[in-house]
């Protein structure tokens, strides 16, 4: 055995492992790091990274139907300058595309999907920053793990807890589980109620 190993036996079947200090090293700082990252505060900031993640995905699905939407209704404007301002024979085709494809108005149901997804970029931006920022408040973070530490119900929390803006307070943060809610309102996004306009551009890309 090289000096400083060390030799583990394991007493159910006898087998032993013999482990290098550079091991035992790589295994006491992995241990150290599970450690830190399973306070009640990490977990929380994972829940709240894990709700941007989730945001960001409702953004992009959301952008797909928008972009779906604003290429029907395009098809149809694009045929109707054609009918209006192209030749006979183009005036035909044009006709007989728009006829074969529904293309002869554009659908109330495109125009809702429009503007519907245009409210949930809107939505799904603006809550994903604001929890982005929620993220950093570590009040926020250390009221959120004492609040999932007292019903001792971690697994619980992290598979049904629900993340939302409260819908009367935008400072406010709103996560419930079962039969818990805890509300938690942050300082940092007072500038929320006072300019909601002023950050409207700031959509996740």
């Amino acid at each position: 055995m090289l000096d400083g190993n060390t030799i583990i036996y394991n007493n159910d079947d006898g087998t032993s492992y013999e482990l290098t200090p550079a091991q035992m090293d790589v295994f006491n700082q992995a241990y150290a790091d599970g450690l830190v990252n399973s306070t009640p505060e990490a977990l929380a900031a994972v829940l709240l990274n894990d709700m941007i993640d989730l945001e960001q995905d409702t953004y992009e699905g959301e952008k797909e139907t928008l972009i779906e939407a604003a290429s029907e209704i395009a098809a149809v404007t694009s045929i109707a300058e054609m009918l209006v301002d192209g030749d006979q024979q183009t005036k035909i085709n044009a006709e007989a595309y728009a006829t074969e494809n529904d293309l002869r108005a554009i659908k109330e149901s495109s125009r809702q999907k429009f503007n519907t997804s245009i409210d949930g970029m809107l939505e799904a931006s603006m809550t994903k920053n604001m929890i982005e920022g929620y993220a950093q408040d570590s009040f926020v973070i250390d009221t959120i793990a004492a609040s999932f530490m007292a019903t001792n119900t971690v697994m619980d929390f992290f598979t049904n807890t629900a993340i939302s803006i409260d819908s009367l307070n935008v400072q406010q943060l709103n996560l419930d589980w079962n039969q818990h809610n805890v509300g938690v309102e942050s300082e940092m996004y007072s500038i929320y109620s006072a300019e909601p306009q002023q950050h409207l551009e700031m959509m996740p890309r």
